[in-house]
C-alpha cells in the first residue's frame, strides 16, 4: 500500500503528535507498505524508514497568506503542486493532526480524486478556555475545519474527549478511535539494575515540555513544599524540552537537592521513540506524576505505565481515559496541588511504591497492533 503522510508539525520538533506520526510511519513502512511523509522543509531525520517528500514551501505560504488574510482562494496552485506526486498511486493520504495551512491541502487532493483521512491529536480540535488552548479560538481556522470535514473520507481520534469535540462541531461521518501508542516490546526489553524498594527516598518523575499552564508545572512548588514540610525525602526528576527554565525559579534554586532537571532527550539513533535513555530514567523511578491541565492523550503517561510505574494524576482530559484507579495509578478528583501532595504522602507511608505494578491494559496501546488496525481501516 502507498501511503502519504502529512503531519501538521514534525521532527525535529519533539512532541506527542510528532512522535506518534514518526513512529507510526516507521512501523507502517516496516509492515511492508510504502510511506511518504510530506514536509515543507527537507529535514534530516536519521532514524526513519519512511521517505521524505518536500513540498513547495514558497508557493504554499503564498496561498496561505492570500487565503487567511485576504480570503483569496488560489488552492488550484496547491492542486498543481500535488499533481506531480501522483505519478505514483497513493492508496490514502493521512493527515496526522491539522492546522490552517495543512487544511488547505485537503480540497486540492480531493479534486485530484484522492482519499483523505485525519487523525485529530489535540490542539487541532480541543478547546480549553482557561489556558487559551486550541486552534479553534481562531474563527478562521474553525470555519475552514468545519467545511473541510464535509469532504474527508474517514476520521480517527485518539481519545473520547477528541471524539466529543468532533460531535459538537456537527460531524456526522465515521469516527474511529485508535489511541496513541508506544513500542511496548522495546520498553519491556530494556533492563536496568534492580534496586530493592527499602530505601527511604521517594523517586518521582514528570516528563513534559516547559509549558507552565498546560502541563501544570506551576504546581511543582506547591506540592514540593508540602512534601518537604511532611519530611518526605524525595527526588523529583523533570524531563522535557526547555525544562531548564525551571532552574530560574527561586524555590527550585533554593531546594535543588530535591530536583533533577534533564533537558529534552533526543532520539537520533533509534528507530522508535522514546529513546532507551529515557526509558531507563522512567524505570529508575517509583512514581509518575501527571500535572497537565489538559492532554489530548498523554503519551508520556503510556510510556510511564509501560515502564512499570504507577501514575498519579488529576481528573483531567486525556489522563482520565488512561489511568485506572488502583490498577495503573490513581485519579484525584479535584485539581488541587494540596490533594496531590497529601495523597503522595499517604501512599508513601503505606509503602505503596514497594509493590510491583501489574497492568495488562497497556497492551491496547501497542504501536504494532494499532498500526495494523490503522492500515486495516485504510481499506
Amino acid at each position: 500500500m502507498k501511503i502519504g503522510y502529512i503531519p501538521a508539525t514534525f521532527l525535529p520538533w519533539v512532541g506527542g503528535a510528532e512522535i506518534q506520526a514518526h513512529n507510526m510511519a516507521n512501523k507502517s513502512q516496516e509492515l511492508k507498505n510504502s510511506v511518504d511523509v510530506f514536509l515543507l522543509n527537507n529535514e534530516k531525520i536519521n532514524n526513519r524508514k519512511y521517505h521524505i517528500k518536500k513540498l513547495n514551501k514558497f508557493l504554499i505560504n503564498i496561498v496561505f497568506i492570500l487565503k487567511y488574510y485576504f480570503s483569496i482562494d488560489l488552492s488550484i496552485l496547491i492542486q498543481l503542486s500535488f499533481k506531480k506526486f501522483l505519478k505514483k498511486n497513493y492508496s490514502i493520504w493521512h493527515f496526522h493532526s491539522v492546522n490552517y495551512k495543512t487544511l488547505l491541502y485537503i480540497k486540492p487532493l480531493k479534486n485530484l480524486g484522492q482519499r483523505i483521512c485525519i487523525t485529530f491529536q489535540g490542539a487541532d480540535i480541543q478547546k480549553f478556555k482557561s489556558i487559551d488552548y486550541g486552534y479553534r479560538f481562531d474563527s478562521k481556522y474553525e470555519n475552514l475545519l468545519v467545511k473541510t470535514l464535509r469532504i474527508v473520507d474517514k476520521v480517527f481520534v485518539i481519545s473520547n474527549d477528541v471524539k466529543k469535540e468532533l460531535l459538537k462541531l456537527g460531524y456526522k461521518g465515521e469516527i474511529i478511535s485508535i489511541p496513541n501508542t508506544v513500542d511496548i516490546k522495546k520498553i519491556k526489553n530494556i533492563k536496568i539494575k534492580k534496586i530493592k524498594k527499602t530505601r527511604k527516598c521517594l523517586s518521582l518523575i514528570t516528563v513534559a515540555r516547559y509549558s507552565e499552564a498546560k502541563k501544570g508545572l506551576d504546581l511543582i512548588e506547591k506540592i514540593s513544599k508540602i512534601l518537604i514540610k511532611k519530611k518526605i525525602n524525595f527526588k523529583w526528576t523533570l524531563v522535557g524540552r526547555n525544562s531548564d527554565n525551571l532552574l530560574k525559579k527561586d524555590f527550585i534554586k533554593k531546594n535543588i537537592k530535591y530536583f533533577k532537571i534533564i533537558s529534552q532527550i533526543n532520539n537520533n539513533n533509534e528507530v522508535y521513540f522514546p529513546n532507551s535513555k529515557l526509558i531507563k530514567i522512567y524505570k529508575k523511578n517509583d512514581l509518575y506524576v501527571n500535572l497537565a491541565r489538559v492532554e489530548s492523550f498523554g503519551i508520556t503517561i503510556i510510556e510511564a505505565i509501560a515502564s512499570g510505574l504507577p501514575v498519579f494524576t488529576f481528573d483531567t482530559k486525556g489522563a482520565n481515559e488512561i489511568v485506572k484507579n488502583n490498577i495503573n495509578g490513581f485519579i484525584l478528583k479535584n485539581y488541587n496541588p494540596r490533594d496531590m501532595a497529601f495523597f503522595i504522602v499517604k501512599k508513601f507511608k503505606q509503602k505503596y511504591f514497594y509493590k510491583k505494578l501489574k497492568n495488562k491494559s497497556v497492551k491496547k496501546y501497542d504501536l504494532e497492533e494499532n498500526t495494523k488496525i490503522m492500515i486495516k481501516n485504510y481499506n
